[in-house]
């Protein structure tokens, strides 16, 4: 069983605790070593933490490098025969690759898996080269496709960060040349479907692996790198259904409700578990950042969405956002094996909405905006319940951090709050008050500040002695 990490902070406390325990006689010195086993070693943390940092620059030079011997090749490439194009293509790759599974069996673990991002990087330029060589035409994003699909089965076995790194931005880059780049052809399967919206659905498909193996061996690193991308896929699609059935409809509902679907993936997690801080960081940062501007009367009153008939786009955006929402709750409940009949569905999403009010509230608000813009286009009613929104979001944030017992969602919570409270300050009194009443705002926002800070403080005090 491999060692648990443990930060130098953490060590330190671990073993002045442990010598109180011994003087106390509760651990005796053969337990107290047991205890330390688990751990990694002084060293054994020094050489982890240093070998990511020399895996990233390593990362970064096989990039250079391969450049280069694209740069080498391309010197002389017209002058190449055609064997002599696909020898050295197929040389260069496989050679690399026997290089990197050759360094495995040695056990020079973090060296092959550079040289195994080297060979990925060199496939996804043999795949374009062998192109050019025999004047092959295609859509063009499908070469980033077989390149990302190529690189996934190297990914998920080696366990490799930088090869998660690779597929993740090709798959990104991927569906964004095919969601904004040829949006308005269609889905593509065989043959176009023109009125099908090109969503790139194959995403999910090539992302699932990674984000299991993520869970299966508690590795947030990973899922810190999937989940923007499912989050920009998501996000994307709005576009995708525009391009093809020419619906205008305002975007920043279907983006924060994506957020809302993150903050409801991360509330399913346990309590305090790190696979669910990624989901909601980038839920925070989707949701905290389009209630912003919906927060303003002049953003309802302007928007390009009321200078055209937004009537359908807008309705149907807003059933796709609550038959999203009814999914992620009843994925999440049955992950948690709260529903197995037809039956105890309704009751299992009833009870999983109540535990997730916010977060379900946050994406019914937004379907609810969208509806509005499809029956009334009344701009008073969607700003006053966006800043309703504000409140109860940046609470809810500091309760997270309060029953999480942790300080970040907590300190986003009140910056949140805060930076509502200064907004609408600038908004609706800014001329009234001018330099006088911006002074009494910043030292109303300091005393508070200061009341949260002398809350938290005293909170852990309590804790730490009870």
């Amino acid at each position: 069983m491999s060692k648990r990490s443990i930060s130098s902070s953490k060590r330190h406390w671990l073993l002045d605790e442990m010598e109180w325990w011994r003087d106390a006689g509760i651990l005796t010195a053969g337990q107290s070593q047991e205890i330390l086993d688990q751990y990694e070693s002084v060293e054994e943390a020094s050489e982890s933490h240093s070998s990511r940092a020399v895996n990233a620059l390593m990362g970064a030079a096989a990039l250079l490098v391969g450049a280069g011997v694209l740069l080498l090749i391309s010197f002389n490439w017209e002058g190449l025969h055609v064997a002599a194009k696909l020898v050295l293509i197929f040389g260069t790759i496989l050679g690399t690759y026997y290089g990197a599974f050759r360094l495995r069996q040695r056990e020079m673990i973090g060296l092959s898996n550079v040289l195994f991002f080297l060979g990925a990087f060199f496939y996804g330029c043999g795949i374009m080269l062998i192109g050019q060589t025999f004047h092959l035409s295609g859509h063009t994003p499908d070469a980033l496709w077989w390149w990302a699909l190529g690189t996934l089965p190297l990914a998920v076995c080696l366990e490799s960060l930088l090869l998660h790194g690779l597929l993740v931005a090709l798959l990104g880059i991927w569906c964004g040349v095919e969601m904004y780049g040829f949006g308005d052809l269609g889905l593509s399967f065989f043959f176009r479907w023109r009125w099908i919206p090109n969503g790139a659905y194959t995403l999910p498909l090539l992302a699932i692996p990674g984000i299991m193996l993520a869970y299966r061996r508690q590795l947030a690193s990973v899922l810190w790198l999937y989940v923007p991308l499912l989050t920009w896929w998501l996000s994307l699609q709005s576009l995708a259904w525009e391009n093809v059935w020419h619906w205008h409809h305002n975007p920043l509902f279907f983006i924060g409700g994506v957020g809302g679907l993150l903050l409801i993936a991360a509330e399913a997690h346990a309590s305090g578990s790190k696979l669910a801080i990624p989901y909601r960081m980038y839920g925070v940062l989707l949701v905290g950042s389009m209630l912003i501007p919906l927060s303003f009367m002049e953003v309802h009153k302007r928007g390009r969405w009321h200078t055209d008939d937004p009537r359908l786009g807008a309705l149907l955006q807003a059933v796709a956002i609550v038959s999203l929402t009814i999914v992620a709750l009843a994925v999440m409940a049955r992950i948690h094996g709260r529903w197995k009949t037809k039956e105890e569905l309704a009751v299992a999403l009833k009870e999983t909405a109540k535990r997730q009010y916010v977060p379900v509230g946050i994406t019914l608000l937004m379907a609810f905006f969208s509806l509005w813009y499809s029956l009334v286009r009344e701009p008073i009613t969607p700003t006053i319940l966006a800043n309703i929104a504000m409140l109860i979001f940046g609470v809810w944030l500091m309760l997270v951090g309060l029953r999480e017992d942790r300080g970040r969602p907590f300190s986003a919570g009140v910056l949140y709050f805060l930076g509502w409270t200064t907004m609408r300050y600038v908004d609706l009194f800014g001329d009234m008050g001018g330099m006088l009443g911006g002074a009494g705002l910043f030292f109303a926002c300091g005393a508070f500040l200061f009341g949260m800070a002398y809350f938290w403080k005293h909170r852990k005090k309590k804790e730490v002695l009870a």
